[in-house]
């Protein structure tokens, strides 16, 4: 059996959080056991009983917390750990600090595109994943060495995110059985440009809804600007739902137009749900559809529009990449795909 030990000074639940858990929920408890280190105040220690792992609630706050460090060297002898797995800056130091002190394999997954402050603590790792080939050239330029680099996509529950319409949107909403909806899935954060999303939609000339899934820092700012421009009729903000997998089928088309994306899992979730998808040309985006087959990337907001009115009004088109959507998720991004891709690395780390 390998023993792993998640760690993730993170306190939040975003897309590395919930590939993590996907990963640790579907790996087989006969040859895996996973033990998990997050502060007690996270929302991961909070939905432990969710996840199938051993949850121990340590401070991960300081790079340089001597009775962290200690402690974890501890747990690492006494459950005999085989791999230390980590995620975020504050952790993979941790991290790389233990296992250079018993002497432990650490891999440190890579889940975003942003600007790091230096490549040391990945070459300290044993093993760096990526989530897109677009994140790992950019480390690759950074100075990680490149024999340390191994892709594996975020794999998507395609059991659970299927194009099965069980939930009525449109009935919630008290819409018309045939009106379009365009759906965003996305913290409400400056960089999703949900604000450019929304004064690009308001400008098309057509019947369809902007349903936005959701929440964040800029939901005022958001609110203001519908109010702003008298378009609550046209665009809607849901807020936080923990039914997207529900919501996903209803939906014509999903757009994203975040201005840097290491993959963009929403975009893989929409898919999955057989939604064709409209994306900014930036990071890992590309990776995470088939331009042209399952939708269309965009390089500016006049493309968006373009785009939007050309799918809205030829349901020919937009089906073609409804057929399209799934069977690439299926066979590129499902969360099989990521068990077999990161159980060989496991075991090639332990031979």
């Amino acid at each position: 059996m390998i023993k792993i030990l998640e760690m993730e000074s993170s306190k939040g639940w975003g897309g590395q959080e919930k590939r993590t858990v996907r990963l640790v929920n579907h790996l087989n408890k006969e040859n895996y056991k996973v033990f998990w280190a997050v502060e007690n105040d996270s929302t991961l220690y909070k939905r432990k009983n969710e996840i199938n792992a051993e949850f121990m609630p340590i401070k991960l706050n300081k790079i340089y917390n001597l009775k962290t460090i200690v402690t974890l060297c501890k747990i690492v002898k006494e459950k005999k750990i085989d791999i230390i797995s980590t995620h975020s800056g504050k952790d993979s130091w941790i991290g790389n600090i233990v296992g250079l002190l018993t002497h432990t394999k650490v891999v440190r997954v890579r889940h975003l595109i942003v600007k790091i402050k230096s490549p040391r603590s990945y070459n300290m790792a044993t093993k760096v994943v990526t989530v897109s080939h677009e994140v790992k050239k950019y480390l690759l330029s950074e100075g990680v060495e490149e024999k340390k680099l191994i892709n594996i996509y975020t794999g998507i529950d395609t059991h659970k995110f299927k194009n099965n319409l069980s939930y009525d949107l449109r009935n919630e909403l008290k819409l018309d059985k045939n009106i379009k909806l365009v759906g965003c899935v996305a913290v409400l954060r400056r960089a999703k440009r949900h604000h450019e999303l929304i004064e690009t939609f308001i400008k098309l000339k057509t019947d369809a809804k902007l349903i936005i899934v959701g929440d964040g820092p800029q939901m005022q700012n958001l609110s203001t600007l519908i109010e702003k421009h008298n378009a609550s009729s046209k665009v809607i903000l849901l807020g936080h739902r923990d039914d997207v997998d529900l919501i996903l089928p209803n939906f014509d088309l999903f757009v994203l137009a975040s201005e840097h994306e290491a993959l963009g899992t929403s975009l893989l979730e929409a898919q999955s749900c057989g939604v064709p998808v409209l994306a900014s040309n930036v990071g890992g985006i590309p990776e995470a559809l088939q331009d042209n087959h399952t939708g269309y990337l965009f390089n500016d907001f006049d493309m968006l529009g373009k785009q939007l009115n050309e799918l809205l009004s030829n349901d020919t088109k937009l089906n073609i990449f409804k057929d399209n959507a799934r069977s690439f998720i299926v066979k590129t991004f499902s969360v099989e795909k990521m068990m077999t891709d990161t159980q060989k690395l496991y075991q090639d780390l332990m031979r």
